[in-house]
């Protein structure tokens, strides 16, 4: 790379229509931030982004911004993911996908407010750093996060549970103009009875818009007759299993191929449901079994684990932002809204890129984020090569 020395044009045309009110030059600074935050190979560190940033952009500059109280995170994420859902075509059953899930970024630090220590589950190994949630929508090959949440220590007096934050960006959560139904997805740690309740209450408000679910479920759920699912999936017998397929959400790719089982079940607290079980083999023991829950009308057993499949676009989310966008890695620590604003401003660089590469993500086709990286990493080197020779070249006709 180059340095570089201005904004180019098709840069500062995605800033346009910004919200906010910004003080002193601190609208420049955020400007540059997230350019650097796409196009700086390796580490994103503030150090390392200040040495690729022009001379009168420093590395006290980006601290200042993060520093700065006054403008909303939030406010940006919102219109940075409302432009990046308008750049891209709308699907052809107007449905939308919204995916929550959580993850954390490891740490070394210790003195870091909101670091913590834990594990996902049993078995996986322990972890030490921040925690936090993230809520995208998908249609078609398009994923694009819309909000995120910090999970605070248990011991922080602000402490909120991981679905009480999730159940949050569900209720400010605003669906797309085209959007007639609305499917919430969400694993075994997000199919609890509040989370239902909330999508059910989300469609009894009308707005137009149908909202349905589909969650994975612990087998301690009991139906109205307090019998448990868990003896329904210890004891269903093999012969009641019948294989099926899904076809895999792009064209590249096999179909893959599931033993399921679906039956309707009024659960306590919920209502009718259809329950569909899904194991990957024929042979598999009730302890590989995952039990799926949805309130759409007649639907499935394969369809139903096709739309759960889909959960996979929020896991490729953050894969790429922790390894190609560098989440969580400024080095910041004592005051969490600047660590959250650390965390908010790789989410805005995901959204500003897309935007910027959205030719490039062709309908029905896969594509990363690293393959735009290097797209457009390239075409802001030209821009900048471009500039300096007509430098040379006025200061040449000068001299002349």
């Amino acid at each position: 790379m180059i340095p570089n020395r201005c904004l180019p044009w098709f840069v500062i045309a995605l800033f346009k229509g910004m919200p906010g009110t910004w003080k002193s030059r601190h609208k420049l600074v955020f400007c540059w931030m997230i350019l650097m935050q796409t196009i700086v190979p390796g580490r994103k560190t503030i150090k390392e982004m200040s040495r690729w940033s022009p001379i009168h952009i420093s590395e006290w500059h980006f601290r200042r911004l993060l520093k700065s109280a006054y403008w909303s995170l939030h406010l940006l994420l919102y219109w940075f993911s409302w432009e990046a859902i308008k750049a891209f075509p709308p699907p052809e059953n107007h449905i939308a996908y919204l995916i929550g899930d959580g993850s954390h970024k490891n740490k070394r630090g210790k003195k870091n407010p909101l670091v913590q220590k834990g594990r996902e589950s049993k078995s996986k190994p322990f972890f030490f750093g921040i925690r936090f949630v993230l809520l995208c929508v998908c249609w078609d090959n398009i994923r694009i996060p819309v909000d995120f949440r910090l999970i605070l220590p248990k011991t922080h007096p602000e402490y909120r549970k991981e679905n009480a934050l999730f159940r949050e960006m569900l209720k400010n959560f605003r669906p797309p103009d085209w959007a007639q139904s609305v499917i919430v997805i969400g694993d075994a740690g997000y199919g609890c009875k509040d989370n239902i309740k909330a999508v059910q209450a989300k469609d009894k408000s009308g707005g137009g818009v149908r909202w349905f679910f589909v969650f994975a479920i612990a087998r301690t759920w009991k139906r109205q007759d307090n019998r448990s699912i868990k003896n329904l999936v210890q004891h269903l017998p093999r012969q009641y299993y019948k294989r099926t397929w899904i076809p895999p959400l792009l064209n590249s790719g096999r179909r893959k191929t599931f033993w399921v089982y679906r039956t309707t079940l009024s659960l306590r607290h919920i209502g009718e449901v259809t329950v569909v079980l899904s194991k990957k083999g024929r042979n598999m023991g009730p302890k590989k079994i995952k039990i799926l829950v949805t309130n759409l009308p007649s639907v499935k057993a394969r369809d139903v684990v096709s739309l759960y499949s889909r959960r996979w676009s929020v896991e490729i989310i953050f894969k790429e932002l922790k390894s190609g966008l560098g989440l969580g890695e400024h080095q910041v620590t004592v005051d969490p809204d600047r660590i959250e604003k650390s965390f908010g401003i790789a989410i805005l660089a995901y959204l500003f890129l897309i935007r910027a590469c959205r030719k490039e993500i062709r309908p029905g086709c896969p594509w990363g984020i690293f393959q735009l990286q290097e797209h457009f990493r390239l075409k802001v080197i030209k821009h900048q090569f471009e500039y300096r020779m007509n430098q040379e070249i006025q200061k040449f006709k000068k001299a002349a």
